[in-house]
């Protein structure tokens, strides 16, 4: 199944972690809500859980370069958002990637352990649409590699 691709950020003191994911979702819309899953051995999962919020960032098609670059194992927690354009969300302060069609900023509500996963639940504080959001598409997984959808 195909799956939008996204970022999920966190600003830890003065330092800005983010990671790839596919594994989203909309959970309700009174109040507006929304979970990520998360590796539960993850070095974002321990950031996460000293913070009180978080911030997802919906790629566009042209964004592949930090899909990978973000999803790629091992990768240096610690300036991982360094030369992506990004701006602080209005409550919390999140980084938020400037290019994003989409973003969210949420309060963390809850964090459910599952299997090998967390899915951390938040209630969305503030959204908006990246500078590019009018002419892109979005990006997209599916059969381990990348695509998108638009208009036929």
């Amino acid at each position: 199944m195909a799956a939008a691709v996204a970022v999920v950020s966190v600003k830890r003191g003065t330092a800005l972690h983010a990671i790839t994911v596919d594994s989203f979702l909309d959970v309700s819309y009174d109040p507006p809500t929304m979970a990520v899953s998360i590796y539960s051995g993850s070095r974002m999962m321990e950031s996460l859980e000293m913070s009180d919020h978080y911030a997802i960032s919906l790629l566009n098609s042209s964004q592949r370069d930090v899909s990978e670059r973000l999803g790629a194992s091992g990768q240096p927690l610690y300036g991982s958002l360094k030369g992506i354009d990004t701006f602080p969300a209005p409550h919390s302060g999140q980084p938020v990637l400037t290019d994003a069609i989409a973003w969210f900023e949420l309060r963390q509500t809850q964090t459910l352990e599952i299997a090998t996963h967390y899915l951390v639940v938040g209630e969305v504080v503030s959204m908006g649409t990246g500078v590019s959001s009018s002419k892109s598409k979005p990006l997209l997984r599916w059969r381990k590699g990348y695509g998108t959808i638009g208009p036929r």
